[in-house]
């Protein structure tokens, strides 16, 4: 409530007494902003940025600046009035009134000044100190009271108080992060999408997007679980929906197809490796048409159908991780479109078959394991319209057939047989089975390979921390390292 006229203030100043217009009433208020520091006061208690001497309403807080007669700047400091007649004010001010000159403010008997160079934050240009603390001194954020509350009030977008700087986000409070940019990049202090699965908790991360699966959209699949197969999880999601399905340790004899726009994880249980299989085949286990799948540690193996491999991608994307996509007669994976991504993956075939075949897909091949198996088989093959990259890889055949058939494709640190066209690849000569554990079954773990495979390789920013195993890899950026999904 704002008086209509003037406002009279006692020269004591102990117990504010605000006259109205009418001059009947007079209220004392204690609490009010021109009796318990002015501007600092209002700032502190987060009611506005000036104190309004003429304003009962809100302790007299207000956001926008009064004018200069009635706006009170700071607390008051009581002028000796002993050598005024009278008890009227010495100097020019003059009792009933209040005015500013340059950084002061004179109200009645009592003339106040600001203790520092600043009123609100936007007068303090220093970068390491940019906030005005209740004094009216240009301080950093953690000089202030509530130090995440100033930053945020500074700038929404850098909510958090760290070492003295506003920042986004930091690991313990990254509250700030949500989105496609769900996570806090500790070295930075910045919100960033998502790169793994655990980053996420129990969902899955969108890989392709960076952001989190919905927290509440996850489902549970196995013996004693909420569903006994793939196919009734994936058919719990309706078209277009998000979510996560945690398969646990059993096998799963069943094709599935998604699509409809679902983006869907499929996860392992921590510690299992389920076996998707399709026995009597028919179908490829697992087919993608015009959606998302996120897949981390499943096996996908003895399709019995030579006409059908194990994955089959229409279009849409498929984004597989620590997975097994081996031991299917009809062969690996086929993309037909879409886009499609292996990392820490083995991926093999049967005889006569081929473990990545791309046609017209863009795919890109990372720290995998493709081996190729007897007959007319190849580990890459694909036609010209596809976009193929492999880097960091293994890659062989048993056939003494070349082991990539693929124009254009692009390669880099990447151990075959054969030396691939691109930069910084090795060229192993005829491959041996005895390199691995169990070749002939779908086994491409390292056992006695040549010395150059474990230097093939460049670990750069963004790969994976871990092999397929989760045992480490060297996480320094241009570190040599072990080609393929395996360090032995």
């Amino acid at each position: 409530m704002r008086a209509s006229n003037s406002i009279s203030i006692s020269p004591s100043l102990a117990g504010l007494v605000l006259g109205i217009v009418a001059g009947a009433c007079t209220y004392e208020i204690p609490s009010h902003c021109s009796n318990v520091g002015g501007d600092a006061t209002c700032r502190e208690r987060g009611q506005g940025q000036f104190c309004d001497a003429c304003v009962l309403d809100n302790d007299g807080c207000m956001e926008e600046m009064p004018g200069p007669s009635c706006h009170f700047v700071g607390e008051p400091e009581t002028v000796d009035s002993s050598s005024s007649s009278g008890g009227s004010s010495s100097g020019d001010a003059t009792q009933g009134t209040t005015s500013e000159t340059d950084g002061m403010t004179s109200t009645g008997s009592t003339t106040t000044t600001t203790d520092g160079p600043c009123i609100v934050d936007e007068d303090c240009s220093d970068v390491a100190a940019p906030l005005c603390d209740p004094a009216g001194e240009c301080v950093s954020c953690e000089q202030m009271s509530d130090p995440n509350a100033a930053c945020a009030g500074l700038d929404p977008t850098t909510p958090v108080c760290e070492a003295g700087v506003c920042v986004q986000c930091t690991m313990e409070d990254a509250t700030a992060c949500e989105g496609m940019t769900p996570v806090c990049d500790d070295a930075t202090n910045a919100c960033v999408g998502c790169s793994a699965h655990e980053q996420c908790g129990e969902a899955a991360c969108n890989l392709f997007t960076g952001a989190c699966l919905p927290g509440s959209a996850i489902v549970h699949v196995g013996p004693g679980q909420t569903f006994t197969s793939i196919g009734a999880a994936v058919g719990s999601f309706v078209a277009g929906a998000e979510g996560t399905i945690i398969v646990h340790q059993g096998t799963y004899d069943e094709p599935v197809t998604v699509g409809g726009g679902r983006v869907l994880g499929l996860l392992a249980s921590n510690g299992d490796l389920p076996l998707w299989a399709l026995i009597g085949g028919g179908a490829p286990q697992l087919t993608v048409n015009e959606g998302t799948v996120l897949i981390d540690g499943l096996r996908l193996s003895n399709n019995g159908s030579s006409m059908h491999p194990g994955m089959l991608l229409v279009g849409g994307q498929a984004w597989l991780d620590d997975a097994r996509v081996v031991g299917n007669a009809g062969g690996g994976i086929t993309a037909q479109g879409g886009e499609l991504v292996l990392r820490n993956c083995f991926v093999g075939a049967g005889v006569d078959s081929n473990v990545l075949n791309s046609q017209s897909a863009v795919v890109d091949v990372l720290y995998s394991t493709l081996g190729a198996n007897l007959g007319a088989s190849t580990a890459i093959t694909c036609n010209a319209a596809s976009t193929v990259t492999v880097r960091n890889s293994l890659v062989v055949s048993r056939d003494a057939g070349p082991e990539v058939v693929c124009p254009g494709a692009s390669a880099s640190h990447t151990a075959a047989e054969a030396l691939l066209d691109g930069t910084d690849n090795l060229a192993l000569g005829d491959m041996s089975t005895t390199w691995f554990q169990d070749y002939n079954g779908g086994d491409f773990h390292l056992t006695m390979p040549p010395i150059s495979v474990a230097n093939a390789a460049r670990w750069e920013d963004g790969d994976p921390p871990a092999d397929i195993d989760n045992q480490a890899r060297p996480q320094i950026d241009g570190a040599p390292d072990v080609a393929g999904a395996d360090v032995p």
